[in-house]
C-alpha cells in the first residue's frame, strides 16, 4: 500500500480541501518513514513549522476517524479504517482469518459492481495471504508470553527484522503460523514460505515478488542486488508480512554457527538489507542458528530482534504427555519435562518409549539412566537405533520423497520388497513413536526429523561409495527420476550435491573421483544386484559432475531412477539392461499445443516437427506417437469419448488419429493454407477447423456425404470437399471454440474480430469488436454465457455472449497472448503467452492470482485438466510441462529434442558450409574434409537465417577477418569471426523474430527481414540500423540484395513481393500473383530477374523492370520454402515440405529433376560450384571460375528438419556425404533392454540409439 493510495481513501472520508499541500507531503514523506528534521531540511521548511502541520494533520485524522492517530501508528490505524469500510460493503474471504469459517465465499453480482466501483482503490480492501506449505496450529500449544512479545515488536515496534530461534522441534514453525495468524490483519500481504527445501535465492525472490505487487513484477532483473531492490521497493510500498521457516536449512551443518551453505551466501545481503533500508515491512525467520546479519544487527531498542525460544512450561509439556496416554503423578511429569527442556517433538517421541517399553512407568524410564538431553538429535539417535531394519528403510525413503507418499509408492520404492502388511505394521509403529505424520495424502515426517534423516543418509551414501560398499548405494535412491520437478531438484540441492560435494573432498580431485566410480562400475558388473538402484545413482553422480558417460559399460544392469535428459550418452552400452522409473530426453519440437483426455490420465501434445505425442498423467511417460503430419502440427483435440484425436497443421491437413496405437484413421482435405486450430464439437460429430486461408471448416465424422442433405445453405456458407465452410473473417483465423450447449461457434482472427456462428445454419449471429491486435484464442465459458478472448495486444479480454459487451479487460502479460482456457467450474482462467508466462486469473474479478515461470521461451498452449487439479502448458524451449493450479508449482516437465537444419549457406571460396540450427547453434564444416570445424554459440532461440559476407578479402584485410551473419528468433542478428567463433557484434532493434538476413554485395550494410513485419538495413561496422522499411501488412521471412546492390527485395506473409531502393527506402514494385504465403526472394545472377517460392507449392519466375511473372513452375505437393538459382543463371533449384529438391529449367519450365533422399521437409538449398582453390586470393581470380559448366561441376548442399545436410551431385541425383550433428544418444546401445515401452525404445533411435532385437 503506497501514501498516495492512502491519501486517495482520505480524501474520501475528509471534506474536500481540509488537506494543504504541506499536509500532504508530510503525509506522504511520514509514510515512507522521514523524520520531521529530514522533511524539513529535505524541503527547506522549518522544523518547527513541520512539526506544526504534523500535529494538526494527526489531529484532523483522530477526529474524522474517531480513534488517536500519531506519527507512529497513523498506517496501522489508516488500514484498519480502510478494512472496516470495506467490510461493510462486501463480504471478503481470508481463510485463515478468525472471523471466517467458511471454506468459500463467492460474491454475489451486485456486490462485485459495488466492489468494481468504489472510488478507493480495490487493492485495499483486504490483506492478501498466501499461506504456502504452513501447518494447521489449531491443537496450539501456549505461548502465550511469547506471542505477545513478539506482537509488540511488530505492531507497536514496528520492527523490520524478526528472528524465532530455538533447538529442532522446540515450536517455531508453530509459533511462526501462529503469529501471522494473529497479526495478518496489520498488514496489506502476508506471505509464509519454509525453506525445507533449500530454493535458491532467485527462486524465492521469483516467488515472492509477484505476489507482492499484484503479480505485475513478474521477470526479475538479472542481478541478485537488482533483485533484492525489486523485493524492496514492495516492502517500502506496503505493509508485508514475511514469514521465512526453516532457515537453517540453507546454513551449513558442520560449520561455526550460522555459515550459509555455498551458493546461498545471498540471503545473507537479504537479510541484511531488510533490516538496514527503510520501509514499513517485517520479515520474520525461524532457525535453529542465528546468521551472521542477525547477530551484528539485532538489539532491544534496534529494528531487528531475536527471541530464543526455549522449552514449554509444565502445563503445556504435561498436556502433551496426557495426550499420549501417560497420565502419572505431577512430579514425575515434572521431572521429565524438564529432563527434555519442555521440548514438544522429544516429549512426543519420549513418550512412545515410556509406554512401549516402560509400560507407561515414566519413574522407570528415568532410573534406567538416560543421558542428559542436550539436542533433537540425541533423541532421535536413540529412537532410530530402536526401529526395525523395515522401519529404518522406511524412514529413509520418506526423506527421500521429501513429500507426502502413499502406501503404494513406499511399497514401490523398498529394496527388497516388503508386503503390504509388513509395512502397515511399520508405518503404525512410525506414527506411534512420533517420528512420521499421516493424513489423506498419505505418510511423511516433520522438517526437523527429515532433515535428521538426510544428514544420515548423505553420511551413508558417502561411506558406502567410498569403500565400494554396495547394501546402501543399492538399497536407496539420490534422486527419484520421475518425482515432481520442484522435489526432484529438492533431492538433488539436499542429497545428491552434497553426496558429491563430499566425495570430490575426499578424493582431492574430479578425476580422481571419476577413476574411482569407474572402478565401481566395473565392481557393480561383478556382483548380482536385482533390481535396485546402484546404477542409476551412478549415472546421476556422473551427471551431476559433469563427466563423459559416452562408451561406458552398462549392460545387464538394472537402471533405476536414473534422470538422463541432459546425459550425452553416445556409444553408451545398455544392452540386455532393466530400465524402469528413468527419465530420458524425447524426441520433439517446439509444443505448439496440449490438451487433455477427457478422463485426465493422457495429455496429447503437438509439436514444430508435426507429430503427435501422448502422455500418461501424472508420471510423464511416453504412451503412442502419431506421425504423419510433414510440418508444424499446430493444434490438437481429444474427442468427448476420450478414442480420437485430431490435429491441425502447417501443411493444410487435418487428420484424425487412434489414440490406442497412434494410426492416422482418416485425413481431410480442403484447407489451402496452414491449418490453426481444431475442435470437437461437444456431441462428437464434427471437428471444426480454422485456417490462415481465411476459413472455418466443419467436418462431419459420421456420414460426411449426407451433410449438405443436413443443413441449407446461406450465402456465406457452402459445402466444400463434404465439409462445411463459414466465411466471413477477412484474415488468417487463429482459433475456434464451440459452446457448451453447442448451438454457436466462435472464431477469432487477425482481422482483430471476434465472430459466433449458428454453424447449424452458417449464420454469423455477432462480430465483436475492441482487441487492437491479431486475436490469436477463444474459449468459452464452462456455463457458455462467457467469452476470453486473447491477443496480440497483450490483453485478455471477457465478453458477455448474450449481448455481445466486453465486460474486462485483463492487462499483464508482456507480449502476445497465444491461448486462454477456462477453469472447469469457471473460476479461474488460464492464459498463455509470448512473454514465456503462463498467469492464471479470478474470472470474477480480473485480478492476476499467478504468474507461472518455468518456460525459457514463448508459451504456445495451456489447457486444464477435467478436474482443473493440473494445468498443462507447451513452449517453444521443446519442454510440456504440467503444474499444480492450487500452489503454482511444476510438478512435471517433459523435455523434448530436435535439431531441424533451418538454414545453410555457403562461404565465397566454397570450402566451408554453415548451418543454422533449432538448438540456438551455427556450425561451420569444412566441406571436403566434411566434418564440423567450429561451433558458434550465442543465440538463445532457432537460428533462421546465415549469410557470409561476400566479400572477405575488402580493403586489403586478411581473409582471418571474415564474417557471418544470423538471424534468430531471439530477435538479434549476430556478425560472428567464423573462424574463431567470436562474436563481433550483436544487432538489436526487430522486436520479433529474424528470419532472414542478407550482406550488401560491398559487404557494407546488411538486410534483415523480421516477423515484426519490417525490413531493417544495417550499417556493419558500425553494427546500427540505418534505415527501416515498413510495408508489409504481415511478417516478412526473407529478403535479398540485387547484384548491383541498390535494390532489395522482401518477401512475406501477406502474399507479396516488395521492391525497394535502398538509398531512399521507397518501394518501387509489389509483385502480386501468389495467393499463399511467399517465403523466399532471390535475384539473377544478372539482376534482371527475381524467383520466388510459396506456401501456394509454386516457384514464380518475376521480370523486374516490368513486375510481369513470366513463369510458374509447378509440381511440388507441398509448400515451397526455398529457391536459388544456378550459378549460370539457367537452372532454379527449390526444396519445401514434400520432402524434395527439384531441378528446374528456367527457358522450358520443366523440372529437369527430382532429388529424394530427406526424410523432413527442405528448409535450405545452396548451389556450388567446384570450390575455390587454396591458391585464389581475390574476386577477380574466384568470378572466372563461374565459367565452369555446371553439369561438370556443380553440387548442391540442402539442409532439412530431419536433421541432416545432404551434398548432392547433381548430374547423377546421388548423395555423395550426409553431414548430422550426433544426436543425445548416437550409438547407445539399447538391444534386449526391458522396462521400456514400444514408443519409448522408438523415441530413442530417432535420438540415436541401437537396437537390435533380435
Amino acid at each position: 500500500m503506497t501514501a498516495d493510495e492512502e491519501l486517495e481513501f482520505l480524501e474520501q472520508v475528509l471534506a474536500p480541501g481540509q488537506l494543504n499541500k504541506v499536509q500532504k507531503l508530510v503525509f506522504q514523506q511520514a509514510w515512507e518513514g522521514y523524520s520531521y528534521k529530514e522533511i524539513a531540511d529535505n524541503f527547506g521548511y522549518t522544523l518547527g513549522y513541520i512539526k506544526d502541520t504534523g500535529s494538526e494533520m494527526w489531529q484532523l485524522l483522530s477526529e474524522t476517524l474517531e480513534e488517536k492517530v500519531t506519527r507512529r501508528n497513523f498506517q496501522t490505524v489508516l488500514k484498519r479504517a480502510i478494512r472496516q469500510k470495506s467490510q461493510s460493503s462486501t463480504t471478503l474471504w481470508n481463510p485463515r482469518h478468525p472471523r471466517f469459517e467458511d471454506k468459500k465465499a463467492h460474491l454475489t453480482d451486485p456486490e462485485f459492481e459495488q466492489l468494481s466501483t468504489n472510488s478507493y482503490p480495490s487493492a485495499l480492501l483486504l490483506t492478501h495471504c498466501d499461506w504456502g506449505e504452513a501447518i494447521d496450529v489449531s491443537a496450539f500449544y501456549n505461548r502465550v508470553a511469547e506471542l505477545v512479545t513478539l506482537e509488540q515488536w511488530i505492531q507497536q515496534d514496528h520492527c523490520r527484522l524478526v528472528s524465532i530461534l530455538g533447538m529442532g522441534g522446540i515450536g517455531k514453525t508453530a509459533l511462526s503460523v501462529k503469529l501471522a495468524e494473529q497479526v495478518q490483519d496489520e498488514f496489506d500481504y502476508v506471505i509464509w514460505r519454509s525453506l525445507r527445501h533449500a530454493p535458491s535465492l532467485h527462486d524465492l525472490l521469483a516467488d515472492l515478488t509477484p505476489f507482492l505487487s499484484n503479480q505485475q513484477e513478474v521477470k526479475l532483473p538479472e542481478s541478485v542486488d537488482s533483485q533484492i531492490s525489486c523485493l524492496m521497493k514492495y516492502l517500502r510500498q506496503h505493509r508485508c508480512l514475511l514469514v521465512l521457516d526453516n532457515l537453517e536449512s540453507i546454513l551449513q551443518s558442520g560449520k561455526r554457527t550460522g555459515q550459509y551453505r555455498q551458493g546461498y551466501e545471498v540471503y545473507g545481503q537479504l537479510i541484511a538489507r531488510v533490516s538496514d533500508e527503510r520501509h514499513q515491512s517485517c520479515l520474520v525467520l525461524t532457525s535453529r542458528e542465528k546468521p551472521a546479519e542477525v547477530s551484528i544487527r539485532e538489539g532491544d531498542t534496534l529494528p531487528a530482534r531475536s527471541l530464543h525460544l526455549t522449552g514449554l512450561q509444565s502445563s503445556a509439556g504435561q498436556r502433551i504427555l496426557n495426550e499420549k496416554g501417560l497420565i502419572e503423578s505431577d512430579a514425575d511429569c515434572y521431572q521429565l519435562i524438564e529432563h527434555y527442556n519442555g521440548n514438544p517433538l522429544a516429549l512426543k517421541v519420549a513418550a512412545t518409549t515410556i509406554r512401549s517399553l516402560f509400560n507407561g512407568d515414566i519413574g522407570a524410564f528415568l532410573n534406567q539412566g538416560t543421558v542428559v538431553f542436550g539436542d533433537i538429535s540425541e533423541i532421535l539417535d536413540q529412537q532410530f537405533s530402536r526401529l526395525s531394519e523395515l522401519e529404518q528403510q522406511v524412514m529413509y525413503w520418506l526423506a527421500i520423497s521429501r513429500e507426502w507418499v502413499t502406501l503404494e509408492e513406499l511399497q514401490e520404492d523398498i529394496v527388497p520388497k516388503a508386503s503390504q502388511r509388513e509395512l502397515l505394521e511399520s508405518l503404525a509403529s512410525l506414527q506411534a513413536r512420533s517420528l512420521i505424520e499421516t493424513n489423506a495424502a498419505g505418510f511423511s515426517q516433520q522438517p526437523v526429523v527429515m532433515e535428521y534423516m538426510t544428514e544420515q543418509m548423505v553420511k551413508r551414501f558417502y561411506d558406502g561409495i567410498s569403500a565400494h560398499e554396495l547394501t546402501f548405494f543399492n538399497h536407496y535412491a539420490l534422486i527419484k527420476a520421475q518425482a515432481k520437478d520442484y522435489i526432484r531438484e529438492a533431492q538433488i540441492r539436499l542429497i545428491l550435491q552434497p553426496v558429491k560435494e563430499k566425495l570430490l573432498a575426499a578424493f582431492a580431485n574430479q578425476h580422481n573421483l571419476e577413476n574411482h566410480l569407474s572402478r565401481f562400475l566395473v565392481f557393480l558388473h561383478d556382483k548380482s544386484l536385482g533390481s535396485g538402484y546402484a546404477a542409476g545413482n551412478l549415472l546421476n553422480l556422473f551427471w551431476q559432475l559433469h563427466s563423459d558417460v559416452c562408451d561406458r559399460d552398462f549392460s545387464n544392469l538394472s537402471i533405476r531412477q536414473a534422470y538422463l535428459p541432459k546425459v550425452t550418452l553416445h556409444q553408451a552400452n545398455f544392452a540386455h539392461c532393466k530400465i524402469e522409473q528413468s527419465v530420458f530426453v524425447e524426441t520433439f519440437g517446439g509444443v505448439t499445443s496440449v490438451a487433455f483426455s477427457p478422463d485426465g490420465k493422457r495429455l496429447a501434445s503437438s509439436d514444430t516437427s508435426g507429430e503427435i505425442q501422448i502422455w500418461e498423467i501424472p508420471s510423464g511417460k511416453q504412451l503412442v506417437i502419431c506421425k504423419g503430419h510433414k510440418h508444424w502440427a499446430w493444434s490438437t483435440a481429444f474427442s468427448p469419448d476420450g478414442h480420437y484425436l485430431a490435429s491441425a497443421s502447417d501443411d493444410y491437413l487435418v487428420k484424425l488419429w487412434d489414440v490406442h496405437t497412434g494410426d492416422c484413421l482418416k485425413t481431410f482435405v480442403g484447407h489451402t493454407y496452414s491449418v490453426n486450430a481444431i475442435a470437437f464439437s461437444p456431441n462428437g460429430q464434427y471437428i471444426a477447423t480454422s485456417s490462415q486461408d481465411a476459413t472455418i471448416r466443419l467436418w462431419n465424422l459420421q456420414s460426411p456425404a449426407d451433410l449438405s442433405q443436413a443443413i441449407a445453405f446461406k450465402s456465406r456458407f457452402g459445402v466444400v470437399n463434404d465439409c462445411i465452410q463459414l466465411l466471413g473473417h477477412q484474415g488468417r483465423v487463429w482459433s475456434i471454440a464451440f459452446s457448451p450447449d453447442d448451438t454457436t461457434l466462435a472464431s477469432c482472427s487477425e482481422d482483430q474480430t471476434i465472430k459466433l456462428w449458428n454453424w447449424s445454419t452458417g449464420q454469423c449471429l455477432k462480430t465483436l469488436n475492441g482487441h487492437q491486435g491479431w486475436v490469436k484464442s477463444v474459449a468459452f465459458s464452462p456455463k457458455g454465457k462467457q467469452l476470453a478472448s486473447g491477443s496480440f495486444d497483450h490483453t485478455v479480454r471477457l465478453w458477455d455472449v448474450e449481448t455481445g459487451n466486453c465486460l474486462r479487460t485483463l492487462s499483464s502479460h508482456t507480449s502476445t497472448i497465444t491461448t486462454i482456457a477456462f477453469s472447469r467450474d469457471g473460476d479461474v482462467l488460464a492464459s498463455s503467452s509470448y512473454d514465456e508466462t503462463v498467469k492464471l486469473w479470478n474470472a470474477t474479478t480480473g485480478q492476476c492470482i499467478k504468474t507461472l515461470h518455468g518456460h525459457s521461451n514463448r508459451i504456445w498452449s495451456v489447457a486444464f485438466s477435467p478436474t482443473s487439479q493440473w494445468l498443462a502448458s507447451g513452449g517453444d524451449d521443446h519442454a510440456a510441462k504440467l503444474w499444480n493450479v492450487e500452489t503454482g508449482q511444476c510438478i512435471k516437465t517433459i523435455k523434448g529434442h530436435t535439431n531441424s537444419v533451418m538454414a545453410v549457406a555457403l562461404s565465397p571460396e566454397g570450402h566451408h558450409l554453415a548451418s543454422g540450427y533449432e538448438d540456438q547453434t551455427i556450425r561451420i564444416w569444412d566441406v571436403s574434409a566434411e566434418t564440423c570445424v567450429q561451433i558458434l554459440y550465442g543465440h538463445t532461440n532457432r537460428v533462421w537465417s546465415v549469410a557470409f559476407d561476400s566479400q572477405p578479402i575488402r580493403n586489403g584485410n586478411s581473409a582471418e577477418g571474415i564474417t557471418l551473419a544470423s538471424g534468430s528468433a531471439d530477435r538479434t542478428i549476430k556478425l560472428w569471426n567464423w573462424k574463431t567463433g567470436r562474436c563481433l557484434k550483436t544487432l538489436q532493434g526487430h522486436d520479433s523474430w529474424v528470419w532472414s538476413v542478407a550482406f550488401h554485395p560491398q559487404g557494407q550494410h546488411l538486410a534483415s527481414a523480421s516477423y515484426d513485419r519490417t525490413i531493417k538495413l544495417w550499417d556493419v561496422d558500425a553494427g546500427k540500423c540505418i534505415q527501416t522499411l515498413e510495408g508489409h501488412t504481415a511478417p516478412v521471412v526473407s529478403v535479398a540484395f540485387s547484384p548491383n546492390g541498390e535494390w532489395i527485395a522482401s518477401s512475406s506473409f501477406d502474399t507479396t513481393i516488395k521492391l525497394w531502393n535502398i538509398q531512399t527506402g521507397h518501394c518501387l514494385k509489389t509483385l502480386l500473383g501468389h495467393s499463399n504465403s511467399v517465403w523466399q526472394v532471390n535475384f539473377s545472377p544478372d539482376g534482371q530477374y527475381l524467383v520466388s517460392c510459396s506456401f501456394d507449392q509454386t516457384v514464380k519466375l518475376w521480370d523486374i523492370s516490368t513486375g510481369e511473372c513470366l513463369k510458374t513452375f509447378e509440381g511440388h505437393s507441398g509448400a515451397v520454402v526455398t529457391v536459388v538459382y544456378s550459378l549460370d543463371g539457367q537452372h532454379l533449384i527449390s526444396g519445401g515440405f514434400d520432402q524434395t529438391v527439384r531441378c528446374w529449367e528456367i527457358v522450358t519450365g520443366k523440372c529437369s529433376q527430382v532429388i529424394k533422399g530427406h526424410t523432413g521437409l527442405v528448409s535450405s538449398v545452396v548451389y556450388q560450384s567446384a570450390p575455390l582453390p587454396a591458391h585464389v586470393t581475390n574476386q577477380s581470380d574466384a568470378t572466372s571460375l563461374k565459367a565452369i559448366p555446371p553439369q561438370t561441376t556443380a553440387t548442391l548442399f540442402s539442409g532439412s528438419f530431419d536433421e541432416t545436410i545432404k551434398r548432392w551431385n547433381l548430374e547423377s541425383r546421388s548423395c555423395l556425404t550426409t553431414l548430422r550433428v550426433p544426436r543425445p544418444y548416437e550409438g547407445m546401445n539399447i538391444s534386449h533392454t526391458t522396462g521400456l515401452n514400444e514408443a519409448q525404445r522408438t523415441t530413442l533411435r530417432l535420438l540415436g540409439a541401437v537396437d537390435d532385437k533380435s
